[in-house]
């Protein structure tokens, strides 16, 4: 590997951060290269509805290909692998490795995104399609009014996503794993003042797309619930691994903290999209590499 290999801009993850940040640095006329394992949330969501531009909405996975069409416009290729190592070299560049190849360049930016924790449910892949399992009320509470909607999750997390689903005009159930004893009676007493139910014994079994049904719940108790829509808030697993590696700081849930230009606490590193400390959004991520794209290219 010699200097003529040399990239401006290695981005590792192709979903809106990193294909937004590709657009960014074609246009900038810099070499970049996306480097995508598949893996992008935007595969799975069935229509988005905040995202500007779409006041109908968008399938996430027809969102997903403008924007690798978008990128490609710019001469950014992309590279199908997943990296399992970086390493930053004496001189400041970075080197990434895959099965598939290694690649180095000036600045790495990393947008790597998050995973969403996913409970033990039946038909889970079709009942995220059909939009009977949701994930981002952010996105999509707002079409749940008039809905029977039930939150799985544990504790402070769960009664938090219940608080702000109840803001919508719904049927709100708090499925909480018998851990409603465990957050304090205040906090119990904002639920109730919403209107949120509380299911005393923990599911014992979830189907979903049953006899016509779009989430049914059995309860160790033996009481069987139907839902509309299930908002499981188990918790996410942001991707900060390959930064932390080299030295990145990362909050306690794995965000990694980054400055005003999106740089990570290691020189020439930067983030962008659901790994990094903020909300979220599509949006957000685009805001992301637009800030750390530009930033590179000013630095370059």
């Amino acid at each position: 590997m010699n200097d003529d290999d040399l990239l401006d801009c290695l981005i590792v993850g192709g979903g809106a951060a990193g294909l937004t940040a590709a657009v960014y640095l074609g246009r900038y006329k810099r070499r970049a290269l996306v480097l995508d394992d598949g893996g992008s949330r935007l595969q799975w969501i069935p229509r988005t509805r905040n995202v500007p531009g779409f006041p109908d909405g968008i399938e996430g996975p027809e969102l997903l290909q403008r924007m690798r069409t978008h990128a490609a416009k710019y001469g950014i290729p992309t590279e199908r692998t997943r990296v399992e190592k970086i390493t930053r070299l004496d001189d400041g560049t970075f080197v990434a490795e895959s099965p598939q190849g290694r690649w180095r360049a000036r600045f790495l930016l990393l947008a790597t995104g998050a995973r969403d924790v996913e409970p033990e449910i039946d038909g889970m892949a079709a009942a995220i399609k059909a939009g009977q399992v949701r994930y981002c009320p952010v996105c999509d509470g707002y079409e749940t009014q008039g809905q029977r909607v039930a939150v799985l999750g544990r504790e402070g997390h769960g009664l938090r996503e219940s608080l702000f689903i109840a803001n919508w005009a719904n049927e709100l159930t708090w499925l909480s794993m018998a851990t409603q004893d465990e957050v304090d009676a205040q906090q119990l007493a904002q639920l109730r003042a919403a209107n949120v139910r509380i299911a005393a014994s923990p599911p014992q079994r979830i189907e979903c797309g049953v006899d016509g049904v779009g989430v049914r719940v059995e309860l160790q108790d033996g009481q069987v619930l139907e839902f509309d829509t299930l908002y499981p808030a188990l918790g996410l697993h942001h991707a900060c691994e390959l930064a932390t590696a080299l030295g990145a700081r990362a909050r306690e849930n794995g965000q990694l903290e980054v400055d005003s230009h999106q740089q990570t606490t290691v020189e020439g590193l930067y983030v962008a999209g659901d790994v990094a400390v903020d909300l979220n959004q599509i949006s957000v991520a685009a805001g992301h590499a637009a800030i750390a794209s530009t930033a590179i290219h000013n630095r370059l």
